[in-house]
């Protein structure tokens, strides 16, 4: 992942994110991920451009090192795929400038009544399209 060219997304932890362990819980992780998803379309979709549902169909999170309550945490979120009625992201968790999860995850626009996937809306996928690197990956289906 190119970090100069990534989303960030500044993440505020709280205390109810550690473990017994004293570290940041696994479970948290996909919080901080929901978030930066979150934040990234907020930055590339003016209102009004947004699809009417949107399911998690795949997260894949690779631990690298463990993250304490006090470290400065970071998601770095890069476009990778735009398909018909879906988009992938690839992200980094940094804490401290250090990279401490990685991975990737799917996102399914799908009919709100109906609950099957759904041509992404026409504005959304220029958006999206426009906003991919020169290195992503590929179109997906």
């Amino acid at each position: 992942m190119d970090s100069a060219s990534a989303h960030r997304t500044r993440i505020q932890m709280r205390y109810s994110d550690t473990d017994m362990m004293g570290h940041i819980n696994n479970a948290a992780y996909a919080q901080f991920l929901e978030i930066a998803r979150m934040d990234y379309l907020d930055g590339l979709l003016p209102p009004g451009v947004r699809p009417a549902a949107v399911v998690l169909a795949r997260l894949e999170l690779n631990y690298r090192r463990e993250v304490h309550l006090g470290q400065r945490v970071e998601v770095l979120t890069a476009l990778t795929a735009v398909g018909r009625s879906s988009w992938t992201y690839a992200f980094q968790i940094l804490a401290d400038d250090v990279v401490s999860a990685d991975g990737s995850s799917v996102q399914v626009h799908v009919d709100a009544d109906t609950r099957r996937p759904a041509p992404l809306p026409a504005e959304m996928r220029r958006l999206l399209t426009a906003a991919l690197p020169d290195t992503a990956t590929g179109v997906l289906s």
